[in-house]
């Protein structure tokens, strides 16, 4: 059944936060996407600042995840999903924003020549799901963003990202202040400190930190897996 924008309203307003129907469900993944889509033009178009686009992004792929968490006991499929409902032609950076948080398609690297293999969430496997696990992903996403755009990749920018990707990770079970993602954040941290404010990363670095955050998704989705 395809989703019209009215119906997706509707069933955002009406519908408890219990006992929803697989219906109700695809209608508030669907509303994420498309929200996560237009989210994603007004950042790149310089209309959000990169806190308001933190926050809102780091909101709606909470949404995003819940709606998914409980889909998946009914069965559901994400591509037959995304097939079924033409996203990818009606919203398709929402579209990608949710299969590069979930892990189920590679994220590609210098300007798609390449890509890195990246390992899902395991929400089949999850008896339930920490909020500070969407919040790790949607800051992971929001760095490879700010990194993509170029112009504002600065140190201001990209330091205060490391920063709380930090303070997660060390403060999530399985990780710690002692692991190896945190140290890694943390040279990197240390690294750009000496750099001025409103440096923009050159075309090297954005590189290998694009890279390292990739792998450092790939790492926590692992630890959620328990591989």
């Amino acid at each position: 059944m395809r989703f019209s924008c009215l119906e997706v309203d509707v069933f955002m307003s009406y519908s408890s936060n219990k006992n929803k129907s697989q219906f109700e469900l695809e209608a508030e993944l669907f509303s994420c996407i498309a929200t996560i889509d237009n989210l994603s033009h007004s950042f790149a178009d310089g209309i959000l600042d990169p806190g308001m686009y933190r926050r809102q992004l780091r909101a709606l792929i909470r949404d995003a995840f819940k709606a998914r968490f409980q889909l998946q006991r009914m069965g559901f499929d994400l591509e037959s999903f995304i097939e079924r409902e033409g996203i990818v032609q009606k919203y398709p950076y929402g579209a990608e924003k949710l299969r590069f948080a979930e892990g189920v398609a590679p994220i590609p690297l210098d300007d798609a020549s390449s890509s890195v293999e990246t390992v899902a969430m395991p929400f089949s496997q999850m008896k339930n799901l920490p909020a500070k696990s969407a919040d790790f992903v949607a800051a992971a996403i929001e760095l490879i963003d700010l990194l993509r755009l170029g112009s504002v990749a600065r140190v201001e920018l990209i330091v205060p990202n490391l920063d709380e990707l930090e303070d997660l990770l060390s403060d999530y079970p399985g990780f710690g202040p002692d692991c190896e993602f945190v140290q890694n954040i943390q040279e990197w941290q240390e690294m750009l400190e000496q750099k001025p404010p409103d440096e923009v990363l050159d075309d090297g670095l954005i590189k290998r930190l694009e890279f390292e955050a990739v792998r450092w998704l790939n790492g926590f989705r692992r630890s959620l897996r328990g591989d």
